[in-house]
């Protein structure tokens, strides 16, 4: 083999080996984003009037990777026996230590015309039931470095018994 052509072979090797590396770094990054857990706080009422209910709820986000993430947005529609009472959202960044913790309360809106409108659906609901089923279902946008993810969230938990199935 010329050496012209050992050089091409050396240059090619080194650039798949480069390339493999950092797919494999950006895979690594990736699946530790995915790699974080929420708990349910507290909740709160900070407004009530017949056209708008406003409170904050509070979290607690959990960082089990050995990397630092940014949570960018955050949104959660809120449904009671099925029925779409409200939502939260927000856009303010925060960040989660590597293997530790965040608190971070969210304000939250409901229309109570719409839970008027749909109160028999939901008390006929949770009678048969004996029970009641709050949902929150949504996404949280986060990103480490240069690498964004969307995980969704979807949690379903029993108003009786404080139970939640997530």
């Amino acid at each position: 083999m010329k050496s012209g052509t050992k050089v091409a072979v050396a240059i090619l090797g080194g650039l798949a080996l480069i390339g493999g590396s950092i797919f494999a770094y950006i895979k690594k990054q990736t699946d530790l984003l995915y790699d974080f857990d929420w708990k349910l706080l507290d909740v709160s009422f900070d407004k009530v009037s017949l056209q708008l209910v406003k409170g904050k709820v509070k979290f607690r986000f959990f960082n089990k990777a050995d990397i630092q993430i940014v949570v960018t947005k955050f949104y959660l529609k809120l449904y009671l026996n099925k029925e779409e009472v409200g939502y939260i959202e927000d856009v303010n960044e925060f960040v989660i230590p590597a293997r530790g913790f965040n608190d971070i309360s969210f304000s939250y809106s409901v229309n109570p015309q719409f839970l008027v409108k749909n109160i028999t659906d939901i008390v006929l609901g949770s009678v048969k039931s004996k029970d009641a089923t709050l949902t929150l279902d949504g996404y949280a946008k986060i990103r480490s470095g240069f690498i964004r993810v969307t995980v969704p969230i979807l949690c379903d938990c029993s108003v009786k018994n404080y139970d939640c199935n997530c």
